[in-house]
C-alpha cells in the first residue's frame, strides 16, 4: 500500500532517483500497486544542478550544469548527472501517471546535511552522509509543506556510515576547511571514548588474539566499564 507514503533519495549522478521512479513506476503499470508514492531527491547547496532546474518555471527549463563545491555527500558531488535525461523522461511520466507532481527536488545546506546524519547516529540508526542529506531533506520538505504528518517517509541512507567517517572526526575536532561552511554544534560532537580496564594485563591487539579465561575476562571488565560509562544498571 503506497498510500501516505514518501521516498527521498539523494541525488548525485540521479541513478538511484531514476531508479525508484522506474521501479514504481512498472509496479504501478502491472498492477502491483494502485498508487504512486511521492518521490524527493536532495541535493546539497554545493551540488544542486538538478534543484536548479526544477526551479525554473516548467515551460522554460533549461539544464545547466554547475561547477561543484566540496561537499560531505561526496558520491554526489556531480554538476552534470549523466542520468539527468532520464530523470527529466521519467519524472515527467511519474507525474502524468500520478495525475499531480509527485516528484520533487529539495536543496540542503553541508551543514544540515552532517547535523542531521549525527543526529540519526545519535539515536541508534546508521546513516553515512548520503543518509544525513536524505534526512536533512525531509526535514526541509516538512517544514516546506511538502510532506504532512499523515505521510511516512523512507529515507534512503546509501551506506554505512564508516565509509565517511572522515567526516565525522572533522565534525567532532572542529576542522573543516572553510569552503565545507560547516561549524560543529557543542551537543553533536560525541568524539569516541577509549574503553580499556586498566586491571586487564592483557588486551587484543593486531596479530595477538585472546582467548580462552583472558578473553572471557576482557569481555566480562570491558563490558562492565561500557554500562558504568553509560550509567547502565541491571533490570
Amino acid at each position: 500500500d503506497m498510500t501516505n507514503k514518501v521516498v527521498v533519495v539523494p541525488i548525485g549522478n540521479a541513478g538511484n532517483i531514476t531508479a525508484v521512479m522506474s521501479g514504481f513506476l512498472k509496479f504501478y503499470d502491472t498492477g502491483i500497486i494502485t498508487e504512486l508514492p511521492k518521490i524527493i531527491g536532495v541535493q546539497s547547496h554545493h551540488a544542486n544542478p538538478v534543484y536548479l532546474y526544477y526551479q525554473q518555471d516548467a515551460g522554460k527549463r533549461k539544464f545547466e550544469p554547475v561547477t561543484v563545491k566540496p561537499s560531505t555527500a561526496q558520491a554526489a558531488m556531480i554538476g552534470n548527472p549523466v542520468s539527468m535525461p532520464r530523470v527529466i523522461h521519467l519524472a515527467d511520466e511519474y507525474n502524468k501517471k500520478a495525475g499531480k507532481q509527485r516528484v520533487f527536488v529539495v536543496e540542503v545546506t553541508e551543514q544540515e546535511i552532517m547535523d542531521w546524519q549525527l543526529t540519526a547516529n545519535r539515536n541508534g540508526h546508521i546513516a553515512c552522509t548520503h543518509g544525513g542529506e536524505s534526512l536533512a531533506g525531509l526535514v526541509n520538505a516538512v517544514k516546506s509543506g511538502m510532506v504532512n504528518q499523515n505521510e511516512t517517509a523512507v529515507v534512503d541512507s546509501t551506506a554505512h556510515a564508516l565509509k565517511f567517517a572522515g567526516f565525522q572526526e572533522m565534525y567532532f575536532e572542529n576542522s573543516f576547511p572553510p569552503e565545507f561552511e560547516i561549524s560543529p554544534r557543542p551537543e553533536l560532537m560525541n568524539a569516541p571514548t577509549l574503553v580499556r580496564p586498566k586491571d586487564l594485563a592483557h588486551v587484543p591487539a593486531p596479530g595477538k588474539p585472546l582467548d580462552g579465561e583472558e578473553f572471557q575476562q576482557f569481555v566480562k571488565r570491558t563490558s562492565e566499564e561500557i554500562a558504568s560509562a553509560l550509567a547502565l544498571t541491571r533490570r
